[in-house]
C-alpha cells in the first residue's frame, strides 16, 4: 500500500471525527476545525512530498543481486568480452500516418517521414 493511499484513508477518518465533534460538542467546534486544518496541511506535505510514493506494510521482493561482475570473472591476462547490444526494435507502422511499414524500411512509403526504431 502506498503512503499516500494510507494518508487518504486517515484523512477521511479525521474528517468524520471532526464532523462528529462538530455535531456532538458544538463548544469544541473551533478547536476541532483548527486541528483538522493543521492535520490536512501536514498530510498534504506528506502526500505530495518525495516520500509519498513509498510502500507501507509488506515489502516487495527485491531484484536478485548479480553474483559476479564480468571483470572479476575474467581470467588473468584476458579482457572480458562485452555483451552484444540488441538491435533496435522495429515499429511495424508509421507513427505519423499509421501506414504499415515493410521490414527494414527507413522511410514511410505513404508520408515520407523517417521510420522510428526503438
Amino acid at each position: 500500500m502506498l503512503l499516500r493511499t494510507l494518508l487518504t484513508l486517515v484523512n477521511l477518518v479525521a474528517i468524520a471525527v471532526a464532523i462528529v465533534v462538530l455535531l456532538a460538542f458544538p463548544s469544541y467546534a473551533g478547536p476541532a476545525f483548527y486541528l483538522l486544518l493543521g492535520w490536512m496541511f501536514g498530510s498534504m506535505i506528506l502526500v505530495y512530498g518525495p516520500w509519498g510514493n513509498r510502500q507501507v506494510g509488506a515489502s516487495r521482493p527485491s531484484a536478485p543481486l548479480p553474483s559476479a561482475t564480468p571483470a572479476a570473472s575474467a581470467t588473468p591476462g584476458t579482457s572480458p568480452t562485452p555483451a552484444p547490444t540488441p538491435a533496435p526494435a522495429e515499429i511495424p507502422f508509421c507513427i505519423y500516418c499509421a501506414a504499415p511499414l515493410p521490414s527494414g524500411a527507413t522511410f514511410c512509403p505513404a508520408c515520407g517521414h523517417r521510420a522510428t526504431h526503438l
